[in-house]
């Protein structure tokens, strides 16, 4: 994700590929509350219901939006689940309560923990400090047995220290947008991490993403749009339903399918199995948070 711009939107065709038309999948990691995307969201919503995602979960990024991830969440129960925490960009903007102001966030309702992390790109000089917001909150959810949803740029060492020294999380990890190793996967499976594929997998160049999406272990991958940013490379002549102040393509939960048809060309198998599994998988991860 990215700090808000204004934008608008263009209605065109849908963006999906025929091949995934009438499957049902699962958004594992958006950010639908986001200024940008709050004007469009009723057409949003309805774009992601017509390509057929039926599960949306949307990870808040700092105290000051935790009230609109609920909202969601309460507005459109069955759809959307919620998750709370403090990025790793903003937890500048943190009270002096956060930490318990998350635990009574997530006393009122069945949510996960997130967006959470590590970024060593952010060149504030609060690494120690965003180390420390971060391990709490990955503490708290193993206290709670909370799914967590994390974020790591640039900080693929430490971040794969932390995890693969502590026990199975009793819930279950995310990874979105992961970029980490494809050697460590095996392992992070073992401890019950996940780890979910969004638009950058559809860049040729991204050789990185590829090859972790062919050797991602079974029952341990999803989909994710990160809505709105990380949006997919589309088809040849097809524009995006929403741009940027800047012109550029923003994602939503509708491009999951065109996402999924990518996965499943590089795991050599269909587009329907790859709905099957990664909705299977979201639904396993995130079962307490299900209403």
């Amino acid at each position: 994700m990215k700090r808000p711009t204004t934008m608008f939107a263009m209605s065109i065709s849908p963006v999906w590929a025929p091949t995934t038309q009438n499957l049902v999948w699962a958004d594992a990691h958006s950010h639908l509350q986001d200024p940008r995307l709050a004007p469009h969201l009723p057409n949003i919503l309805d774009r992601a219901r017509a390509a057929g995602v039926q599960l949306l979960h949307v990870a808040a990024t700092r105290e000051a939006d935790w009230p609109a991830v609920a909202a969601l969440a309460d507005q459109h129960p069955g759809l959307v689940i919620s998750s709370f925490g403090l990025h790793p960009w903003f937890i500048q903007d943190r009270s002096a309560r956060w930490l318990q102001n998350l635990r009574d966030r997530l006393a009122a309702r069945p949510a996960g923990i997130g967006e959470i992390g590590l970024d060593a790109r952010v060149g504030d000089g609060l690494d120690v400090d965003r180390a420390a917001v971060f391990r709490a909150q990955l503490e708290l959810s193993y206290e709670l047995a909370r799914p967590a949803s994390l974020h790591c740029r640039d900080a693929w060492g430490a971040m794969l220290e932390i995890l693969l020294a502590l026990p199975p999380h009793p819930a279950g990890i995310l990874i979105h947008a992961y970029s980490g190793p494809p050697e460590a996967l095996p392992a992070l499976a073992q401890k019950n991490v996940h780890i979910s594929f969004g638009g950058t997998l559809t860049r040729p160049k991204n050789v990185r993403a590829r090859d972790n999406a062919a050797r991602a272990p079974a029952g341990h991958f999803l989909l994710e749009s990160d809505a709105p940013d990380l949006p997919p490379t589309l088809p040849a002549g097809v524009a995006p339903h929403l741009t940027g102040a800047d012109g550029k393509p923003l994602s939503e939960p509708g491009n999951i399918p065109w996402i999924g048809h990518h996965l499943a060309e590089i795991r050599g198998t269909s587009a329907g199995d790859i709905a099957a599994q990664t909705t299977a998988t979201a639904r396993r991860l995130f079962h307490n948070m299900l209403t």
